[in-house]
């Protein structure tokens, strides 16, 4: 269990930082085999459990790394104006 949900926040951090949010949609579809597979012994609760927390940590990371892509890339531009004005 726990590893899907890790596995899933670090698809999150490396989508939020290349890809657009369209990507996580299908990315959310991916997680319902993975959770049934892992919840297939212990029952249909506990897939769903998975899945919840699993897609809610992805999106949650997935925002983490495009917020901090965003931060990187307006000090970036904030240190080329700056230069330019030296």
């Amino acid at each position: 269990m726990l590893a899907v949900i890790l596995a899933s926040g670090f698809c999150g951090l490396l989508l939020g930082r290349c890809f657009k949010v369209y990507v996580c949609f299908p990315a959310t579809l991916i997680l319902i085999p993975a959770a049934y597979f892992v919840g297939y012994r212990s029952g249909l609760t506990r897939a769903i459990l998975i899945f919840v927390l699993s897609s809610t940590i992805m999106q949650l990371c997935y925002l983490i790394g495009a917020a901090s892509d965003l931060i990187i890339e307006r000090v970036r531009s904030q240190r080329s104006r700056t230069e330019d004005c030296i």
